[in-house]
């Protein structure tokens, strides 16, 4: 489905998405095959190969992702779930999740807040440059910071941000100050607001300050063909190096080809076009491990938070303006049919943004199919205001029409005229980002710590030309909430207030939940550390969250 967006971190979605906060993910096995099938009831089982030896430098690794993106600048740009790929290769985030989710410093060295949470000191790490060999320090970090703020993308995202300076005793020190309590901000610096951008590339301008990224990450700009390639060649200076003491990264290049229709995608992993994919999509995880358990390739699920499939509704847009159309469309709503058309398995189905697993779920007694009812509020509409027609809208991928189409056919059953509508990725995310839609198909919320999607939820970001509170919802019962989670770490006070949150939004309906998505890595067989393997400190990362990860100790053991 698509994303927002695609975080759950500095997304500019995924759908403008990255600015806040996607990454989370999921460990693979050292097993050369797995116990069972694997796609029952949604489990995917690992498949990997063991290493025969130390990690061996050199080689090009060509990755399909899922889509193009429109540039590289962290403070201008729109990342999705692709763009944050390809930003772990050029840049390094400020911060980075362990294994056990919890924020920690990666580009950083270390984050200190005041007894209020109202300030925070980032300690910056000595002797690391950017590609263009200028040294990361504060000002650098300043100036990338203060750019987020003054754009008119992401500005919306740090807004409770008064001001940044450097600290005058110490120029690796940034000092950042709020406006409000910001107990959890370091996960707000997982994703595209913690990737930091060389001073020459945000004094670029034209088409350099987007398309020629200057970062400090492990692969160094070399070429980007849109729509073709983008490809970034080995940092000789790189900062990191593994545990034995080895210079990160062993790969000598990577390629990220755009491979939009995921079953393409998955065709050119299994013929040898490229080593390396990511997807969402059931049919193509089913064929990855089947491929997988006959010993062609190798496969790693996610089993931790990821997007939810849903739609988006833009709430200022008549009809569904009307909080009576928004439930209607709930109730009027087969997921099981749903799910089926794109082989989700219905254990997947989603009546929150988060699974039932998470630590944050709650109950909010979210709609479930009542046709009668449905058609009932549809019918009062009409009697008071005419027929109740709209647009829903899509990216032009096969399985997303596909579930549209059944969507129109379920809401036009119970009285509603529902129009289809097809969108490449980028003009989609544009057009909800500007309000330019009434409904769309969407994948979004996959932040490991939920404030990281504060800014799609909070009511001061849900109007202007660019509103990254897409579905334009005020409302001071959600921003309650949100304030409330943001400026407390107690777990206890956190979780009622997201429980809270959730309550209000199945009031309200700006979302219609339909599926948690399931991210899988497929890879040659003789790729190794198919995901993140540690942190800068030598403890265990995440592996990767909603199908981004860094390849930073990837490596082709030949």
């Amino acid at each position: 489905m698509p994303t927002r967006h695609g975080s759950r971190q500095w997304i500019v979605v995924t759908a403008v998405l990255a600015v806040l906060g996607l990454v989370l993910a999921a460990c693979g096995s050292d097993s050369g095959s797995s116990d069972n099938g694997g796609t029952n009831k949604g489990e995917v089982t690992d498949v990997t190969i063991a290493a025969s030896g130390s990690p061996k430098p050199g080689g090009t690794l060509k990755y399909g992702v899922e889509a193009e993106t429109d540039g590289f600048n962290p403070t201008t740009n729109r990342w999705a779930i692709s763009g944050l790929m390809v930003a772990n290769a050029v840049f390094d985030p400020l911060a980075a999740y362990d294994a056990d989710g919890k924020v920690q410093p990666y580009l950083a060295k270390a984050f200190t807040p005041s007894a209020d949470f109202k300030t925070w000191t980032i300690e910056l790490r000595p002797n690391v440059t950017f590609h263009d060999g200028t040294p990361l320090d504060g000002a650098a970090v300043k100036k990338d910071l203060d750019a987020l703020r003054a754009s008119a993308l992401t500005g919306a995202a740090v807004a409770n941000v008064s001001s940044i300076e450097v600290d005058p005793a110490n120029p690796l020190n940034v000092i950042v100050t709020m406006v409000d309590p910001w107990a959890s901000f370091p996960a707000s610096l997982t994703a595209q607001a913690g990737m930091i951008a060389a001073p020459a590339q945000l004094d670029a301008t034209g088409d350099a300050a987007s398309r020629v990224p200057i970062g400090t990450g492990p692969f160094q700009f070399k070429e980007w063909v849109p729509d073709n390639r983008w490809v970034g060649t080995k940092y000789a200076n790189y900062w990191r190096t593994d545990s034995d003491g080895n210079k990160l990264p062993y790969l000598d290049q990577v390629e990220f080809r755009p491979i939009v229709d995921p079953n393409n995608r998955t065709n050119a992993l299994i013929s040898g076009d490229v080593q390396m994919i990511h997807t969402t999509d059931w049919a193509g995880i089913a064929s990855l491990h089947s491929q997988a358990e006959s010993g062609n390739l190798q496969v790693v699920a996610d089993p931790t938070e990821s997007e939810e499939s849903l739609v988006l509704i833009n709430t200022t847009k008549a009809p569904v303006d009307d909080v009576r159309v928004r439930r209607a469309m709930a109730l009027c709503t087969d997921r099981d049919q749903v799910l089926a058309v794109s082989e989700t398995p219905a254990d997947k189905a989603a009546d929150s943004q988060f699974a039932k697993s998470s630590p944050w779920y709650a109950d909010s007694g979210f709609p479930q199919l009542d046709v009668q009812a449905g058609t009932d509020l549809i019918n009062q509409v009409k009697a008071e205001k005419g027929p109740v027609t709209f647009t829903l809208t899509t990216t032009p991928v096969p399985v997303n029409t596909a579930t549209t189409q059944v969507l129109a056919q379920q809401w036009s059953q119970c009285g509603m005229d529902v129009q289809l509508s097809t969108s490449e990725q980028s003009k989609f995310i544009q057009d909800a980002v500007t309000g330019n839609y009434q409904a769309n198909l969407w994948r979004q919320f996959a932040a490991t710590d939920p404030d990281a999607d504060y800014v799609w939820w909070i009511g001061k970001n849900a109007s202007g030309p660019l509103a990254l509170n897409m579905a334009r919802l005020n409302d001071p019962q959600i921003d309650q909430a949100l304030n409330t989670a943001r400026a407390s770490n107690d777990q206890a006070v956190r979780k009622q207030a997201y429980a809270d949150l959730q309550k209000r939004q199945t009031e309200l309906l700006p979302y219609i939940w339909l599926a948690h998505s399931q991210w899988a890595i497929g890879a040659a067989n003789n790729v190794r550390n198919l995901t993140n393997v540690s942190l800068p400190d030598g403890q265990p990362s995440q592996p990767f969250q909603a199908g981004v990860e860094r390849l930073t100790e990837t490596w082709f053991d030949n």
